[in-house]
């Protein structure tokens, strides 16, 4: 299709502009000319050019805050994850000398102990009379069975109080695991109703367990 009477009078004046708009565009003075003189094919080009630069300015702004969002929010996790690791790398040198500290004093503890001990038969070797010494022994040996007893009455109280909270926790981890599952193979439909949930600290035989072993604790 020929545009017979149609002139251009500034394109010889912006040789550089109209290449580089060519280039940069695809806009050319043909595609123009087409268009306006009823080419199907030039103005279908033209209205989906026209369609695509409005999407992109409606989206674009969006999509460049959405990214740079996901760019400093990137930046912010690994950062803090860096901080973090080095936060951790401190406390666990720290906890393992605590615990060296805490293994040398309950060394000592234990020495002291048995110099007490030893000690105590020493005396009582020396004290005159087998009545007297047999006393003293016997004393001796009923306090020690009594704060053994304790120890394992206690260690066992311990250990059956601490089940529902042992369970609770296990019951947090399946949760999380299932829960974590569930959000991945269902994205944006995810409805984390549809997973049961335990929850040992409501149940009311917990609840009168755990009033029961404060009034022990």
């Amino acid at each position: 299709m020929k545009a017979k009477y149609v002139r251009d009078h500034v394109s010889s004046y912006g040789k550089n502009i109209s290449k580089a708009t060519e280039k940069k565009f695809g806009i050319t003075k043909s595609l123009i000319v087409l268009a306006a003189m009823g080419d199907e094919k030039s103005l279908k080009q033209i209205g989906d050019m026209g369609k695509t630069g409005e999407r992109l300015q409606m989206a674009m702004p969006i999509i460049r805050e959405n990214l740079k969002d996901y760019i400093d929010g990137t930046k912010e996790y690994n950062t803090a994850l860096a901080d973090i690791y080095r936060t951790g790398g401190k406390a666990a040198s720290a906890i393992d000398k605590s615990a060296g500290d805490v293994t040398l004093e309950n060394t000592r503890f234990l020495n002291q102990i048995e110099e007490y001990k030893q000690q105590l038969f020493a005396n009582l070797e020396k004290e005159q009379g087998r009545h007297s010494d047999a006393i003293d022994i016997i004393e001796l040996q009923a306090w020690i069975d009594s704060q053994m007893v304790d120890v394992e009455m206690q260690a066992k109280f311990e250990g059956i109080s601490n089940k529902p909270l042992l369970a609770q926790m296990k019951a947090d981890d399946e949760y999380e695991e299932k829960k974590i599952q569930h959000i991945l193979e269902n994205g944006s439909d995810s409805n984390l109703s549809l997973i049961p949930r335990k929850q040992f600290s409501t149940n009311p035989v917990v609840k009168l367990w755990n009033s029961v072993r404060e009034i022990f604790s």
